[in-house]
């Protein structure tokens, strides 16, 4: 399943989105949503943690991350695609949440 984050991390119930994820679940992170993936923030501490725990991808989309000045501060641990990769991930997850 495809989780999309659109919005800030910090405007949404973010520890319930980390609780629904499973094992082998994609988590997009888009708009207001890359902020999730900021170095040593709070919310990539808590990513990292399921991510040791679960098979997790974390995607997030470039452009959106450059629109806000943060290509040096989004960790490594996210993977960084473009809006082509965007379509193929959303058609490699059959089922969607967004939040």
């Amino acid at each position: 399943m495809l989780y999309t984050l659109f919005s800030s991390p910090s405007s949404c119930d973010f520890s319930l989105l980390l609780k629904v994820l499973n094992k082998h679940d994609d988590l997009l992170l888009i708009q207001d949503g890359v902020l999730a993936g900021l170095n040593n923030s709070k919310f990539m501490k808590k990513i990292i943690k399921i991510k040791e725990k679960i098979k997790l991808l974390i995607f997030a989309i470039d452009d959106d991350i450059l629109a806000r000045g943060l290509d040096l501060n989004i960790s490594n641990k996210i993977i960084r695609i473009n809006y082509e990769q965007f379509v193929d991930l959303v058609i490699k997850n059959k089922q969607q949440i967004i939040w």
